[in-house]
């Protein structure tokens, strides 16, 4: 007789006889497939080491999957008991073989066994009597397409693909302007405040002003200059790259700059499938001085807040770019692009100590009010009043 697992059943993948289940084999829970593709059923071996289960020797035995690879089974068990929707049923010889997929796969003995039965693949579900009462036993939903990923080197490398293409979706720009949404809930008092100060919310451009706080990056004494190799990029990527440096500068930013130093960037894909590049500094962090500021602590903070009634909370559009890098630390910023060399004037999160440069200039601004009515924690804001007309003034 010969032993089969079906290709579905094998890596998981939804197919036209297999219905996804949760099972529970002695109280542990498992991911079964009932498939009616595969003339046996196999179970985990990592399942039958943790719940210690019996095996019995199967010397020699192979199995062939639906892509006709041969493997061999590591023995058999008897029965396994299992129970799915609350229903209690056996499943006997079962197969202990690496399986992808899933925990278990119940094959068509187990159909069989049955005799009669109703399956609807599409609709996920079996129902079949069972001591004497029918009993429907409901699946998962086919999971909807997600995004693929190949090893294209290896492809490549094994002529197993003559040409690749990359499909994307473009979601349309979202052209309305960055303001704040008022609430018909709001309280009228509250709208009248957002509307008289509504220059606070809107898109910072430019370079910041100079403060005291302006951010340094002292470097370990004798330390010598960074010089990482720039990544590889693709074609695509380089004009990605390309594009991004050239907006960049529209906003002041960057500039062009010829320095000693070099660290590499490397291409991030945000929520929006748009992309943005990130400097790598780590060999720089390595070699700069750690700042010791004291940053505050949550359990701190909320020390602080006894009594108060009435919260409002702003969070800081833009927060470490507020912050420009001092002119003579500047070039020790420097990066690597197709195109050039370019050094950061705004100060970026990975930089060390900008959590304390941040949190410094932070405290120096609301100095008058720390701890009085206002906590900061980096760039989140917290107003904290006893009351509404109070919080009404502490706002503003």
């Amino acid at each position: 007789m010969a032993h089969h697992l079906s290709y579905y059943a094998m890596h998981g993948t939804s197919g036209t006889t297999t219905i996804r289940v949760n099972a529970l084999i002695q109280g542990l829970e498992v991911k079964a497939f009932i498939d009616g593709g595969s003339f046996d059923n196999f179970i985990q071996p990592r399942i039958v080491k943790f719940l210690n289960l019996s095996i019995q020797p199967a010397p020699g035995l192979k199995v062939m999957v639906g892509n006709f690879v041969v493997m061999i089974v590591e023995g058999y068990i008897p029965t396994v008991e299992i129970s799915m929707d609350g229903c209690k049923v056996q499943i006997h010889d079962v197969f202990v073989l690496h399986v992808a997929g899933g925990d278990l796969i119940i094959g068509t003995p187990w159909l069989r066994h049955l005799r009669a039965h109703i399956v609807d693949y599409d609709a996920s579900f079996i129902r079949f009597l069972h001591e004497g009462n029918f009993v429907t036993v409901h699946g998962e939903k086919p999971a909807l397409p997600q995004q693929a990923q190949f090893h294209i080197r290896r492809l490549l490398h094994m002529n197993a693909i003559a040409k690749v293409f990359t499909l994307e979706l473009h979601q349309p720009p979202d052209e309305s302007p960055h303001t704040f949404q008022l609430s018909e809930q709001m309280e009228p008092e509250l709208i009248t405040l957002l509307h008289a100060y509504a220059k606070v919310f809107q898109l910072p451009s430019g370079l910041p002003p100079k403060r005291f706080q302006d951010h340094s990056i002292p470097l370990i004494p004798g330390a010598a200059s960074v010089k990482v190799k720039r990544y590889r990029y693709l074609h695509s990527e380089k004009a990605q790259i390309e594009a991004i440096v050239q907006e960049i500068p529209e906003e002041d930013i960057i500039q062009p700059r010829r320095s000693p130093f070099s660290s590499p960037i490397l291409l991030i894909k945000k929520k929006d499938r748009s992309w943005r590049f990130c400097t790598g500094y780590r060999a720089l962090n390595n070699i700069t001085v750690k700042d010791c500021f004291p940053i505050p602590t949550v359990d701190e903070l909320l020390d602080e807040l006894f009594g108060a009634r009435v919260f409002s909370k702003l969070d800081l559009r833009f927060g470490y770019h507020q912050i420009i890098v001092k002119s003579e630390d500047r070039f020790k910023t420097a990066f690597q692009t197709p195109q050039g060399h370019y050094e950061w004037l705004i100060t970026l999160f990975r930089f060390t100590n900008a959590l304390a440069t941040f949190q410094n200039l932070m405290n120096d601004i609301f100095c008058p009010c720390l701890r009085k009515f206002v906590l900061v924690f980096f760039d989140d804001i917290l107003i904290y009043s006893l009351s509404w007309p109070q919080h009404l003034q502490h706002l503003e």
